[in-house]
């Protein structure tokens, strides 16, 4: 009997879901070398602590229009070839899902992949527990239907989207039976500026919606739109990655490299313990100085029984140190005035039972 895959909370608020996107970075020559490089990408998120790794699977056939051109932005970054070429460069073989997936499971690291059309969908389904859908997918209507029908969770981005376009997305992915979406915020430009990333939007999605928001981070900095986007509420962090910046390829010059996601990935764990657990208290760590710092009533010289306790001449608010501690200054009306019961060192805390 096939087992299944461990559910994945995708709105845990002590441990952030994080992805590392290794995008088109495992194509680096022919087939063996780029399953070479595939299985290093999955061992280095793994290393690093990502919960999961993401390819991408598509071909220009189902993406573009035959006549696309080039995209200025490529360009920009000496990347000079039609769209439709590049994503048939850089396209996975289905073949290599298979290998990939089960190195995965043997590394202990979740694998996905987004695909761009049903086809790419049903090749990569049987090998994913959650689905990735792109920004640029969110008004692909049947592919919605898709992979919405394999009720599976699902993780959609919203780069370049209005509210309306993602009520229409959601709307779709609902009437089609599946509930278990989140959201990602998204930069639609690689790299975003970081001025661009609009980080607050995330709490207000999640109030909108009330599902799991998150961040898909094209940025180039390694540390400062996750963290901001955990402190809006994010639980998914999703950022790109390479072994090197200086391969030739379309995701490596704005990618991690190792050391950044690394470095990325230990700041997320350290916020995720410093969320707490949302409720106002006294940690255990505070208690010796909460007793030793925090002010209370104290006798400031020797009181005899019968003495009458007023504050600043016999009493006074202040820290105790190691002395006894008296009651909170919130009990001061009723102590002060009130006639001492028996004998008071100077230093030493008032109680209620001390007077009446």
């Amino acid at each position: 009997m096939k087992k299944k895959s461990p559910k994945v909370n995708l709105n845990d608020s002590s441990h952030t879901f994080i992805i590392a996107e290794a995008g088109s970075n495992w194509k680096v020559g022919n087939y063996n070398k780029d399953l070479k490089q595939a299985k290093k990408l999955i061992e280095t998120a793994k290393k690093c602590g990502a919960d999961a790794i993401k390819f991408q699977t598509y071909s220009s056939k189902g993406v573009y229009v035959s006549n696309a051109g080039k995209s200025k932005y490529l360009s920009k970054f000496g990347v000079n070839k039609k769209i439709t070429e590049l994503f048939d460069e850089f396209s996975m073989p289905h073949k290599m899902i298979k290998q990939l997936s089960s190195y995965c499971k043997s590394k202990k690291i979740i694998f996905m992949s987004t695909a761009f059309s049903i086809d790419d969908a049903k090749a990569v389904d049987k090998y994913v527990s959650i689905h990735k859908i792109a920004s640029y997918e969110i008004n692909h209507i049947p592919l919605l239907k898709f992979l919405a029908k394999t009720k599976k969770p699902l993780i959609l981005s919203t780069g370049a989207s209005t509210l309306e376009e993602i009520d229409f997305a959601i709307k779709i992915i609902k009437k089609a039976g599946n509930n278990d979406l989140a959201l990602l915020q998204c930069t639609a430009k690689y790299p975003a500026p970081i001025e661009s990333m609009n980080l607050s939007v995330i709490s207000s999605l999640k109030k909108k919606y009330h599902i799991p928001l998150g961040l898909s981070d094209h940025s180039i900095d390694p540390i400062v739109a996750p963290l901001v986007a955990i402190g809006f509420g994010a639980s998914i962090v999703e950022k790109h990655f390479t072994l090197n910046k200086n391969l030739k390829g379309p995701d490596h010059f704005f990618a991690l490299e190792p050391k950044e996601l690394a470095a990325m990935i230990k700041v997320i764990r350290d916020a995720d313990k410093a969320k707490g657990n949302s409720k106002k208290e006294i940690v255990k760590e505070e208690k010796e100085l909460r007793k030793f710092a925090v002010r209370s009533i104290q006798a400031i010289k020797n009181i005899q029984k019968g003495d009458k306790l007023k504050i600043g001449y016999n009493i006074d608010i202040l820290r105790p140190g190691n002395q006894s501690r008296g009651m909170g200054a919130r009990f001061l009306n009723k102590i002060n005035g009130k006639n001492s019961l028996k004998r008071i060192k100077s230093g030493a805390g008032i109680k209620l039972s001390d007077c009446k």
